[in-house]
């Protein structure tokens, strides 16, 4: 079968990966440069800071061995521990990133797959049996973009699926990271710091003598701010967060922030009813933890083999 999946975040190219298995011929687009979704890494000055999932689990067995062969050297234990509402989040829990940024995990998993990056795809039409993309058709398509966006190409309801925004700060400061935990979360939903974690609890990520700090704001909070101009939130959290963690203002270094419109999925887990030869795989029908998008994208690719 000639297969399209549109999106290169974590399920997209685990569903692609599993398909061509298959023996299938996948072509995967991704409107972007760059491949992983919301396992997103940036230079930021001289240093190197995940933007999107801070971290991630590997509880599953199965998935653990692979990430583990695919990712070697690569693979990296966090090892101080987060704090929520004062206390140890999940003590015992095993968190883990890549060296290079989390963002190395998409560009390990699309080694040797057809990826047409910067490739923005407008409606998808069906055409009997078929499904025409950008001019060509397949015998299926499989979109891993957030459902607002997937619904807009399948021409479906963007209400069925809601998602949440968040807004991300990148702080600079030339000052001595402390050392004892890698994050704070506040859980009840009313603080705008909603997650603030040290960079620097990440092995070779920021140079000597500075601390960077990555803040993501609650979801109200993003809604709130959403479409303001980014130097009016981004100017308002970084005094929030010095003054909650009691941080000079005369070391600041360097600040960038980043808007995420659909950072992840809102209440529970539903998967839209598609069409046939229309799939969706990731957090548009799953919570949006890699793991379980890795999952969802397996579970896709399996039932696409089973119908073809």
């Amino acid at each position: 079968m000639q297969i399209a999946v549109i999106g290169a975040g974590i399920s997209g190219l685990v569903c692609a990966r599993r398909l061509m298995a298959g023996g299938h011929h996948v072509v995967v687009m991704e409107k972007s440069r760059s491949l992983g979704g919301r396992c997103a890494t940036r230079k930021f000055g001289d240093h190197l800071v995940d933007t999107g999932a801070q971290y991630f689990t590997l509880r599953d067995a199965e998935i653990r061995k692979e990430v583990e062969e695919i990712a070697g050297d690569y693979l990296r234990k966090l090892e101080k521990p987060i704090l929520v509402n004062g206390e140890m989040y999940r003590p015992g829990e095993e968190r883990f990133y890549l060296a290079n940024g989390n963002n190395r995990l998409g560009a390990f998993l699309s080694e040797g797959m057809d990826v047409r990056r910067e490739s923005e795809v407008g409606r998808v039409i069906q055409k009997g049996r078929k499904w025409k993309v950008e001019g060509k058709e397949y015998d299926g398509v499989v979109s891993s973009a957030p459902w607002p966006q997937t619904a807009a190409l399948f021409g479906m309801d963007a209400g069925m699926v809601l998602f949440e925004p968040n807004l991300t700060l990148l702080l600079e400061y030339t000052i001595d990271w402390e050392g004892s935990f890698y994050a704070k979360m506040n859980s009840s939903g009313r603080d705008p710091l909603a997650w603030v974690a040290c960079e620097n609890g990440k092995a070779g990520r920021i140079q000597n003598g500075r601390s960077v700090f990555v803040v993501q704001a609650s979801v109200d909070y993003s809604r709130q701010n959403l479409e303001k101009k980014p130097e009016e939130w981004m100017g308002d959290l970084q005094l929030r967060f010095e003054d909650a963690w009691g941080v000079d203002a005369a070391k600041r270094g360097a600040v960038f922030g980043h808007r995420w419109r659909y950072a992840r999925r809102s209440g529970d887990a539903v998967s839209p009813r598609m069409p046939e030869g229309l799939y969706v795989c990731g957090d548009s029908a799953t919570d949006s933890r890699i793991e379980s998008v890795w999952k969802h994208g397996e579970e896709t690719a399996a039932q696409i083999l089973a119908a073809g």
